[in-house]
């Protein structure tokens, strides 16, 4: 009983998710899109001033693949942030045109205040903060509910499915036919457990 209602509860939470992230699909493209959702675009040569917090997290992006990111951040006196080498969670991201941005540099923990950012590449530089990006998403209720249904669906379905093997585990043994002796009386209690003991060593092999 319970496997079932398990199984239908993990399948209506998953069908939400799916539907929620249709839904949402729009919406995560653009929030994630650096070409639509960005601090700064700076053309090579260029540079901007931008305001950034201690508890941002700010990836500088460009189209072509390179050696060197080919920026500096600077700030109001005149030291630089080095920044850190884009790691694992900093992936390539393709918007819905093709379009693939690549981080080349991640800045995390700055101190705040106002900074000049100097695109000293030959390619278009964009600065996000992914913080930002990030909290915009959860203000979109399609995009929480998505979330819901996968994080609930998932573990739900892998109960229901344990409960559904322990049960079929359970109704085979308790199926086990109850064989009588030619003699014609009832087995006794060592006979019992000798007879459930060579089942269970039978399923084993």
């Amino acid at each position: 009983m319970w496997a079932k209602r398990l199984s239908g509860a993990a399948f209506l939470l998953l069908l939400i998710g799916v539907i929620s992230y249709w839904q949402a699909e729009p919406s995560i493209y653009d929030n994630l899109d650096p070409g639509q959702n960005h601090l700064l675009e700076l053309e090579a040569g260029q540079s901007g001033e931008v305001s950034l917090t201690e508890t941002g997290k700010y990836v500088a992006l460009r189209i072509e693949e390179g050696d060197e990111a080919g920026l500096r951040l600077v700030d109001s006196t005149g030291e630089e942030e080095e920044g850190a080498t884009p790691g694992v969670l900093e992936a390539e991201r393709e918007t819905q045109n093709g379009t693939r941005y690549i981080p080349v540099r991640v800045f995390t923990a700055v101190e705040p205040g106002t900074y000049t950012l100097y695109n000293d590449g030959d390619s278009t530089l964009w600065l996000v903060d992914d913080v930002s990006a990030g909290v915009a998403l959860l203000e979109n209720q399609w995009v929480v509910l998505m979330f819901l249904g996968c994080c609930l669906g998932l573990p739900l379905g892998g109960v229901a499915l344990f409960l559904v093997f322990f049960d079929r585990r359970s109704s085979k043994k308790d199926s086990a036919p109850l064989i009588i002796p030619s003699e014609g009386r009832l087995p006794t209690t060592d006979e019992l457990y000798r007879q459930y003991r060579d089942s269970t060593q039978g399923e084993a092999e």
